[in-house]
Formats: structure tokens, C-alpha cells, sequence
């Protein structure tokens, strides 16, 4: 099995450089990677990254698409989803991750029917630009967050099976949020993986609490044997990938952290 990390969580605190070295010293061998992807001088920080994890030998599997339900991108969303592809495709990786969630709330009134067609239309020329480039575009399970009232669509699990088989293509999966899911379907998670089957092509393993933490993998209460049991039902044989996301960690803990994380991982593949 081979395990993965998001890497920008740490190189927020210490640094790109310092996070890959103390990521490969921990044993992870894949990472979950993506640029800043407004800045002006956007291609040489994919090249310079690369270049980084190459000397560590380690290898980008997946990237995250902007998303744009609270408004962190608004006009540059779209400049945001191009980049996005294109460092994708250039650093080899096997997954975007999306979140099927976008909408104009402005201009349209909320349905699951147009909210369907909405990320259809806004994430066709990924399926297609990844089919060409090598890489699959991913839909992650999402929960419902009662943004200034709105509905979030693909919170439900029968949402995001119809969007990604929407496009009728073996270049869209799941990406399985294990955090998100357990928000979203609690005690039902092992027989939503079931569903969801071959789909689940990669993965953001975090546990909570029943609200999105990203904790470290056993600190929340997630049934990780019977999520394990239903993973190992469908066969999964991807990358195990880890995420964080809120908060920080000390740096003088920081090698410790990254390495009690790479045993939980493989503690909860053990099982």
C-alpha cells in the first residue's frame, strides 16, 4: 500500500522544502499537492515544487480543484480551475479532486436538477482535458454546511453518484472523504462505500468528532473497522492519503507528528 500526505498543510508553517524531506523521512511516498494558483509566476512554482519532491523521492498523486461555495475565487475561479488542470497534468498527478458543489445562487434558483447540470457544464472540459492529459477527475464526498442558508449539492450520496455518472466516463470516480462522510452519513458510512464500489478511486482520510475537524485518523469517533471492512470489501488497492486542513502544529513536533500520522495510517490499513 502505498500512503500519502497533503503536503500544503505543513509547508504552510515550515516550508515546501522541509515538509517533503521530514514527509519521505516518515515513510509516505505519495502526496496530495496544489500551487497557489494566483500567483504571477504561477509555472515556475510548479517546476520549483517538483523539483523538491523529485529530491525526495516523492511523487505528486492528486491535486485539489478550487472551490468556489464561499467566495475565495469569484471572477478567478475560472483562471483558478484552468491552473489547476495544468499543474496537474504537468506534474504527473492521477486525480483532480473537485468539489461537485458550485452554483450561481445569484442569478438561478437552486435545484438538484440544475445544480446537476451546473457542475456538468463547469467540470466537462476537466474530463476531457484529464482523458487526454492522463489523469481522472475526482468528486469528493461533501456534507452539508448551511452556507448562508444554501443547499449544498452532492451532500447526498445519490447526488454524487448521479454527477459523476453523469458524464458516463471512466475518467470521473469518488474521491472518498472519510471526515466529510461521517458528517454526512454517520453510522451509514461502510454501506455508502459499498455503493459507491469500484467508484472510490482516491482518497482524504481525516477523522471527527461529527463536525469537520480533520483530526489525525483515530482521535474522532469514525467506525474506522467498519469503514476499513467496507474498503477492503470493494477491493480499494489506490493510495491511502491523509488531510489535514485547520489549525497548525508546532514545528519542534513536527517530525513526530508526521510520523505518528504515517503509523496511524498504517494502522488503519492493518485492520
Amino acid at each position: 500500500m502505498d500512503y500519502g500526505i497533503n503536503i500544503n498543510f505543513f509547508a504552510r508553517s515550515i516550508g515546501l522544502k522541509k515538509s517533503a524531506e521530514l514527509i519521505a523521512k516518515a515513510g509516505f511516498t505519495k502526496l496530495d499537492y496544489t500551487p497557489n494558483l494566483l500567483e504571477d509566476n504561477f509555472e515556475h512554482t510548479v517546476k520549483d515544487a517538483l523539483k523538491i519532491f523529485e529530491d525526495n523521492g516523492l511523487k505528486v498523486h492528486q491535486t485539489h480543484a478550487p472551490f468556489n461555495r464561499y467566495g475565495q475565487y469569484n471572477e478567478c475561479h475560472k483562471l483558478c480551475l484552468d491552473r489547476c488542470a495544468e499543474a496537474t497534468a504537468y506534474m504527473g498527478a492521477k486525480f483532480m479532486v473537485a468539489h461537485g458543489d458550485e452554483f450561481d445562487f445569484e442569478n438561478m434558483t437552486f435545484s438538484p436538477e440544475l445544480a446537476l447540470n451546473y457542475n456538468h457544464d463547469l467540470f466537462f472540459q476537466y474530463v476531457e482535458h484529464g482523458k487526454k492529459c492522463g489523469y481522472k477527475l475526482a468528486f469528493e464526498t461533501v456534507f452539508e454546511d448551511g452556507s448562508r442558508g444554501r443547499r449544498r449539492y452532492t451532500s447526498d450520496a445519490k447526488e454524487l453518484l448521479d454527477l459523476i455518472t453523469s458524464f458516463n466516463s471512466e475518467s470521473v470516480v469518488c474521491c472518498w472523504d472519510s471526515g466529510h462522510a461521517h458528517v454526512s452519513f454517520n453510522k451509514n458510512v461502510p454501506n455508502v462505500v459499498r455503493e459507491f464500489g469500484s467508484l472510490i478511486q482516491c482518497t482524504h482520510i481525516h477523522d471527527n468528532t461529527g463536525y469537520d475537524s480533520h483530526q489525525m485518523p483515530l482521535t474522532g469517533d469514525i467506525d474506522w473497522e467498519g469503514v476499513m471492512t467496507a474498503f477492503k470489501d470493494i477491493g480499494y488497492q489506490g493510495v491511502f492519503s491523509i488531510e489535514y486542513a485547520h489549525g497548525k502544529m508546532a514545528e519542534g513536533l513536527m517530525t513526530d507528528f508526521i510520523s505518528l500520522t504515517y503509523k496511524a495510517a498504517e494502522y488503519l490499513w492493518s485492520l
